[in-house]
C-alpha cells in the first residue's frame, strides 16, 4: 500500500508539472481572447486583469483536469509526460472550442435555423478532430524533446508565469473585494446600549421620488415600499448632495457634503475609476455602529462602491456584486468560465436585485440574536439601461449584448432601453413613443426592486425581527427624463435628479403615517439614525438629526447644497424651501422660484430683486461649509464596468 501511495504521489507530481505547462499555454490563449472580447469596454485599464486572470485560472485548472488520470497511470505501472501531454492537449482544445460551438448553435437559433442532428454531429466531430490533432502534436513534441532542457525550461517558465499570475490575481481580488479590518473584529465586542434596534439600510440606485406611490406616482407599482411608508415615516422633501452615486452615498454614509468627505473628486491619475475615495479617517455609519458593538454586513452593487471607495469601513463583511458580476461576464467566452456556468451555475454571481436579496435573506436567517446588526443593501436595478427584468442576472447585460463579435455587440433585446451614454450624447434620439417606452421600462425596474426589498422585509417578519428593526430606505439620486432636454443623471442639479426617496419604519418608536414636510438633505441620515439607535455619534457632520422634527418640535428653515457632477462642467446648487440657485464654475447662474415654478423651467437669474437675496444666502452657506477637503470637477477615466452601465461610450 505504501509503495502504491508513493507511486501515486510521483504520478501526481508529473501530472501537475505537465498540467501547469498546458494550463499556462491555454490560459494565455484565453487571456488574449478575453482582451479581444472586451476591447469595446476601454480595455486598456483592465488589460492585465483580462490577460492574467485566465492564466491563473488555467494554471489551476490544468493540473485539476489531469489529476483523475493519475489513477490509470498508477495502475498501468507509471505514465509518461507524453501521456499527460496528450491528455491536457486534448482536454484543453476541446474545452476552448466548446464555448465556440455553443455560440454557433445560439446563432443558428437566433436566425430561426435550429441545428439538425447532422449539423450537431458535424460540430462535435470537428471539435474531436482538432482535439485529437492537438493531442498527436503534443505526443510528438514530448517524444522529441523528452529529457532535453527545453522541457525542463518550459516547466520552470510555466511555474513562474502561473505563480506570478496567481499572485497578481490574488492582489487584484483583494484590492476590490476585501472588507475593512475594523478594530472591533480584533477586540472584545462592546455592548450596545439597551434597546438599540437592528438597522436595515436600503439604498436604491437612480430611484426618483415620484416613482413611488408614497410620493404621488399614479402607477401603483411599488406596493411594498408604499406600505413601508404607511407604517412609518415619509420624508417628503429629501435632497441628495450629489447627482451621482459615489459622492451621494458617501454623504449618506458620513453625514458630510462632498467637499468635506472627498469621495468623488477627480484624481487626474491613470486610475480605473479616476475618482477619489473617502478621505482617510472619516467616520462612517458602518464604523460608528461597529464601534458601538453592532454586527455589520453590506451587500452592494455599482462599480463605484468597490472596497477602494472607502465605504466598506466598519463592515465585517462587504460584498460588491457588480465587481463579481462583471468578472463573470468579462470572461464568459473562456473555457474556465464556461465550465463554471455548466458545472456550478449557483456559483455564478450577478448583480440584480434578486441576488442582493438572496444574500440578505440568507444572512438574516442565520444571524445570531446576541447583539443588534447593521445591514446595508444597495440595489442597482433602476439604473440604466432599463428593462429585460427577469431575463438576466447581470444588470449591465454585457453577457447578452457584448460578446460574439461585432454582430453580437450590436444586438439588443427588444425590451431593453438604449445605452444611457448614446442617449446623452445625442447619438440615439427617441420620439414621444420611444420616450414613453423607455420610462415604462424604468418603471418595470422600480417594480422589480420594490418586490426584492419586500422579500427582505418578509425575512425580517419570519425571524420576528421587524418590531426591533429600524428600516431606512433612501435613494442616492433620481433620473432625468427630458424634463430639461436631457436624460439620465450626473450632469445637472435639477430636482428630478436631486429629489430622493427617504422612508423610515420602526414600530412603536416612529409614529405610523408620519409625513415630514421640512426640506432636508440626506447628510441628515447619519445623525438621525445614530440618535434613533441611541449610540454615540462619530465625528462632526454637516447634517442635523431629524428626531426633534419627528417628535413635533419646530425646526428652523435651512438651505442645503448639492455639488460634484460626473459628466458636465462643475456647478453647485443651493436650495431653500422656496427657491434654488445654481452657480456654475464659469460664473453662470440659474435661479428658480420653486413656489411658482417647481419644474424649474423659468430661469430668474436676471431678476435682481429675486436673485440678489439668494446670492447673499449662497455666500453665507458657502462660507460656513468651507474649506473643501478635495476639489471636485467633471472628468472621468472609464472602466469596463462603467462602460457597461452606460456611463461612457
Amino acid at each position: 500500500m505504501r509503495r502504491l501511495l508513493v507511486r501515486w504521489v510521483l504520478e501526481l507530481r508529473l501530472a501537475i508539472l505537465v498540467g501547469s505547462i498546458g494550463g499556462v499555454a491555454f490560459g494565455v490563449r484565453d487571456g488574449v481572447a478575453t482582451l479581444a472580447d472586451n476591447a469595446f469596454a476601454d480595455a486598456q485599464h483592465h488589460a492585465l486583469a483580462y490577460l492574467l486572470v485566465p492564466v491563473a485560472t488555467w494554471f489551476l485548472l490544468g493540473p485539476a483536469l489531469l489529476a483523475p488520470f493519475t489513477v490509470p497511470g498508477v495502475l498501468l505501472g507509471g505514465a509518461t509526460r507524453s501521456f499527460y501531454g496528450c491528455t491536457i492537449a486534448f482536454l484543453g482544445v476541446a474545452l476552448t472550442l466548446l464555448p465556440w460551438v455553443e455560440r454557433v448553435i445560439d446563432s443558428l437559433h437566433a436566425v430561426g435555423g435550429a441545428p439538425t442532428t447532422a449539423v450537431f454531429l458535424l460540430l462535435v466531430a470537428f471539435v474531436l478532430l482538432l482535439a485529437a490533432g492537438a493531442a498527436a502534436l503534443a505526443r510528438a513534441a514530448f517524444a522529441a524533446y523528452a529529457g532535453k532542457p527545453m522541457i525542463r525550461g518550459a516547466s520552470v517558465a510555466a511555474l513562474v508565469v502561473g505563480i506570478g499570475a496567481l499572485a497578481w490575481t490574488a492582489r487584484f481580488l483583494t484590492l476590490n473585494l476585501r472588507p475593512a479590518l475594523v478594530a472591533s473584529e480584533a477586540a472584545t465586542w462592546r455592548v450596545p446600549p439597551s434597546g438599540s434596534p437592528n438597522v436595515l439600510l436600503v439604498s436604491i440606485d437612480t430611484l426618483r421620488a415620484d416613482a413611488l406611490g408614497a410620493y404621488g406616482s399614479p402607477h401603483h407599482s411599488t406596493p411594498r415600499l408604499d406600505r413601508l411608508a404607511a407604517e412609518g415615516v415619509t420624508i417628503e422633501r429629501a435632497i441628495s448632495p450629489a447627482p451621482w452615486t459615489l459622492p451621494a452615498l458617501a454623504s449618506v454614509m458620513t453625514g458630510l457634503y462632498p467637499r468635506h468627505h472627498g469621495a468623488g473628486g477627480v484624481t487626474n491619475r491613470f486610475d480605473p475609476l479616476a475618482r477619489s475615495p473617502l478621505v482617510p479617517g472619516v467616520s462612517t455609519l458602518g464604523s460608528t455602529f461597529a464601534a458601538a458593538g453592532y454586527r455589520t454586513n453590506a451587500v452592494v452593487t455599482n462599480p463605484y462602491l468597490l472596497a477602494r471607495s472607502g465605504l466598506d469601513a466598519g463592515y465585517h463583511r462587504y460584498e460588491n456584486l457588480t465587481f463579481l458580476s462583471e468578472a463573470m461576464l468579462a470572461g464568459s467566452a473562456n473555457a474556465g468560465q464556461w465550465l463554471l456556468n455548466r458545472l456550478a451555475p449557483h456559483l455564478v454571481v450577478g448583480d440584480r436585485g434578486s441576488e442582493v436579496s438572496d444574500r440578505a435573506v440568507r444572512w438574516l436567517e442565520r444571524v445570531a440574536d446576541d447583539r443588534p446588526f447593521l445591514m446595508w443593501l444597495h440595489y442597482i436595478d433602476p439604473h440604466g439601461p432599463y428593462g429585460a427584468v427577469g431575463k438576466s442576472r447581470h444588470k449591465t447585460f454585457r453577457g447578452e449584448l457584448s460578446f460574439g463579435g461585432a454582430t453580437g455587440r450590436e444586438e439588443r433585446s427588444a425590451d431593453l432601453s438604449p445605452e444611457p451614454a448614446r442617449l446623452r450624447s445625442g447619438e440615439v434620439r427617441l420620439g414621444p413613443q420611444g420616450k414613453e417606452e423607455m420610462q415604462s421600462l424604468y418603471r418595470s425596474e422600480v417594480e422589480e426592486v420594490d418586490r426584492q426589498v419586500g422579500r427582505v422585509l418578509d425575512a425580517l417578519d419570519r425571524r420576528g425581527l421587524a418590531d426591533r428593526t429600524l428600516v431606512v430606505v433612501v435613494s442616492d439620486h433620481g433620473e432625468e427624463f427630458w424634463e430639461h432636454g436631457g436624460v439620465e443623471h450626473g450632469h445637472t442639479l435639477y430636482d428630478e435628479v436631486l429629489h430622493v426617496v427617504w422612508l423610515m419604519r420602526w414600530p412603536d418608536a416612529l409614529r405610523a403615517g408620519t409625513r415630514l414636510t421640512d426640506m432636508v438633505s440626506t447628510v441628515d441620515l447619519v445623525p438621525t439614525v445614530v440618535e434613533l439607535a441611541g449610540i454615540a455619534p462619530g465625528d462632526e457632520t454637516d447634517g442635523v438629526s431629524l428626531v426633534p422634527a419627528l417628535n413635533g418640535e419646530p425646526s428652523m428653515p435651512r438651505a442645503v447644497i448639492s455639488e460634484n457632477l460626473l459628466f458636465a462642467e462643475e456647478r453647485v446648487s443651493m436650495r431653500t424651501a422656496t427657491a434654488k440657485l445654481v452657480r456654475w464654475a464659469n460664473g453662470k447662474e440659474e435661479v428658480y422660484d420653486l413656489r411658482h415654478d417647481p419644474g424649474e423651467q423659468r430661469d430668474l437669474a436676471g431678476d435682481e430683486s429675486f436673485a440678489a437675496p439668494l446670492r447673499d444666502e449662497f455666500a453665507r452657506v458657502d462660507a460656513l461649509l468651507a474649506p473643501a477637503i478635495a476639489p471636485v470637477a467633471a472628468a472621468s477615466l472609464p472602466t469596463s464596468s462603467l462602460r457597461a452601465l452606460g456611463y461612457v461610450q
